[in-house]
């Protein structure tokens, strides 16, 4: 092991901190989506029964496993038939790909930037690229409170959880494993977002990768709530004595058993009272509270929030390249 080992998770944070996330039509992302929309209709046909939640798992499995293969793949590659060198660049890509903080945060602040200055219907058309509710029914303190919900939550299912399986996959597989289990996560979390819906046509199909992601974020989600607050310390104007106790009392009040975990702890950090009832379309419905503090969120409470995504991302990684460095001893 040498310092370029443990460098791997910086410099993919570096990557995406210069140069943020590539364009749209060519990011892998976005072609994992497309390839399980293609999927998703070979695959998503007759009524919702067994079979169907039989053809969600092939489905998932089909996406995920040549995802994840192909990036270890790469890595390898470039390991037996390049050098360590190249295995370490072309692993830092593919974790680089897999995370986008930078893209949280200017997401975010597309928010807070027109709400500071008055322009709801600007912060409510930004808002409806993070969250999936209605903007429409949004006043000024839902917006704030949907984007620093939507933060929270991402910090850890869409950049913690994808460190913390790199950084497994570097600790026992080396730079192929780093890039294999970084996409695996991702391409789960992508389907997720796609097929994880609780509705009438994905409550059978879309099954498995609810619960594959579930199971992918249950640790990272429960680090989370340390790791904030102990980033949290590093900023003013914070209650970080309050994370602790107030992360812990909702951790599990919440559909998902892992959103709470990071929400409950930035409502904490920022003296807000994130969910509640939530509008998607025409339907209502009415998510339990997060925190004790107040649901007027306002523009500076999202800057904040993403001061504090950052100061977390960056502890989390920290930590973990120690815990590597220490174990690899």
């Amino acid at each position: 092991m040498n310092l370029a080992f443990l460098a791997l998770l910086p410099a993919a944070l570096l990557i995406d901190r210069l140069f943020g996330e590539l364009p749209s039509r060519v990011h892998p992302v976005c072609m994992m989506g497309a390839l399980a929309s293609r999927i998703e209709a070979l695959f998503r046909r007759g009524s919702n029964n067994a079979l169907m939640s039989l053809s969600g798992t092939l489905a998932c499995l089909l996406v995920v496993l040549p995802c994840a293969a192909l990036a270890g793949g790469l890595a390898w590659a470039a390991q037996v038939y390049a050098d360590p060198r190249a295995a370490w660049f072309v692993s830092a890509i593919i974790i680089w790909i897999c995370v986008a903080p930078r893209s949280l945060d200017e997401h975010a602040l597309r928010v807070a930037v027109p709400l500071a200055k008055g322009d709801l219907e600007g912060a409510r058309k930004a808002v409806s690229m993070m969250v999936g509710r209605n903007p429409d029914r949004l006043d000024a303190h839902g917006v704030a409170r949907a984007c620093v919900e939507s933060v929270g939550e991402n910090l850890t299912d869409g950049i913690l959880s994808t460190l913390f399986w790199a950084g497994i996959g570097l600790f026992f597989f080396g730079y192929p494993g780093a890039a294999c289990l970084a996409v695996l996560h991702r391409s789960a979390n992508v389907l997720d977002a796609l097929w994880g819906k609780k509705n009438e046509k994905y409550i059978r199909f879309g099954t498995f990768a609810a619960r594959l992601d579930d199971a992918l974020n249950f640790v990272p989600a429960r680090l989370s709530l340390p790791c904030i607050a102990f980033a949290s310390r590093i900023i003013p104007n914070l209650r970080h004595n309050h994370i602790l106790p107030v992360g812990w009392k909702y951790r599990a009040a919440h559909e998902s058993p892992n959103s709470a975990w990071s929400e409950a702890a930035f409502a904490a950090a920022l003296g807000l009272k994130l969910g509640g009832p939530a509008v998607y379309g025409d339907l209502c419905v009415d998510h339990p509270w997060l925190g004790d503090g107040t649901p007027d969120a306002k523009p500076a409470h999202i800057v904040l929030a993403v001061r504090l995504m950052w100061h977390s991302v960056i502890v989390f990684t920290l930590f973990e390249v120690f815990l590597i460095g220490m174990l690899s001893l």
